[in-house]
C-alpha cells in the first residue's frame, strides 16, 4: 500500500498541542476504543515477550517515540532504569505520571531518527506506533537509530500490508467516512527484511489480533 504521506506534517507536527495529546492518550487508554483493545492485547504480548529475557535493576530501557506513556504502566512490572523520548513536549508532559516513581530517569525530546543518546547506552529500546507512520526512508533511518542505541534487544510495532487489510480498510472507509488507516504499512517479511539490514535478528513476528489487527509486533535481539 503506498500512501503519501509528509512526515513533518503528519507526524513530527502532528501532536503539539495539548489537545491534540490528551486525544491520543484517551483514544488508546480510556475510551471505548478498538484502539485501546488492539494497544491492550499488543501490550500484553510486549510483556510476554519481556518476561522471556533476565532484567536488572542497572539495565535502561528507551521509551521511543514514548507519546503520552501509553507503555509506562507495563513497566512497572520489570526493573528497568526508564529513559522516555518524544519530538512533542506536549506528549511527554501528559508521559511523565505514567512510569514507575523514581525509576524514570529523563523525558528528552528528540527526533528518532537523530537521537542525542550515547549509542548502545540501552539493553532495550521500545518504538511503538511509528514505523507504519513513516515513508521507508524514514523508517530506515529510525531503525538504523534503534540499532545503535540498543546493546541487546528492542521490540517495534508496525501495521502490516496485505491484501485483506486492504478490503477490510476499503470497507471501513464506506462505513466511517473518518476511518484513516496506518498511511504506509509494510508486508509482514519486507518489515523483518529492514529489521535485518539494519542490525538485527528477527526473534519474532507475530499478528497481535490475526485478520482483525493490521498490528504486528516484532522482537528484534541486536547482532552481534
Amino acid at each position: 500500500m503506498k500512501n503519501s504521506t509528509d512526515y513533518k506534517k503528519d507526524t513530527l507536527d502532528a501532536y503539539r498541542t495539548p489537545e491534540r495529546a490528551l486525544e491520543y492518550k484517551n483514544f488508546h487508554t480510556k475510551d471505548w476504543s478498538w484502539g485501546r483493545f488492539v494497544t491492550w492485547l499488543e501490550h500484553k504480548k510486549i510483556a510476554r515477550e519481556l518476561s522471556r529475557y533476565t532484567w536488572t535493576s542497572s539495565d535502561q530501557l528507551l521509551d521511543i517515540p514514548c507519546g503520552t506513556g501509553i507503555l509506562g504502566e507495563l513497566l512497572h512490572n520489570f526493573p528497568f532504569k526508564i529513559v522516555a523520548s518524544d519530538i512533542s513536549p506536549e506528549m511527554m508532559a501528559m508521559a511523565k505520571e505514567e512510569y514507575p516513581q523514581g525509576r524514570l530517569l529523563s523525558c528528552t525530546q528528540a527526533d528518532i531518527t537523530k537521537t542525542p543518546f550515547a549509542r548502545s547506552s540501552f539493553a532495550c529500546v521500545v518504538t511503538l506506533g511509528f514505523l507504519h507512520r513513516v515513508p521507508l526512508d524514514i523508517k530506515r533511518a529510525a531503525l538504523k537509530e534503534i540499532a545503535a542505541l540498543t546493546s541487546k534487544l528492542a521490540i517495534v510495532t508496525c501495521s502490516v500490508d496485505t491484501p485483506l487489510q486492504r478490503f477490510k480498510h476499503f470497507v471501513l472507509s464506506r462505513i466511517k467516512r473518518n476511518h484513516v488507516p496506518a498511511p504506509c504499512p509494510m508486508p509482514l517479511n519486507q518489515i523483518a527484511a529492514e529489521c535485518e539490514l539494519h542490525g538485527f535478528k528477527v526473534k519474532s513476528a507475530a499478528m497481535v489480533l490475526p485478520l482483525l489487527s493490521a498490528d504486528a509486533v516484532f522482537v528484534l535481539e541486536k547482532k552481534t
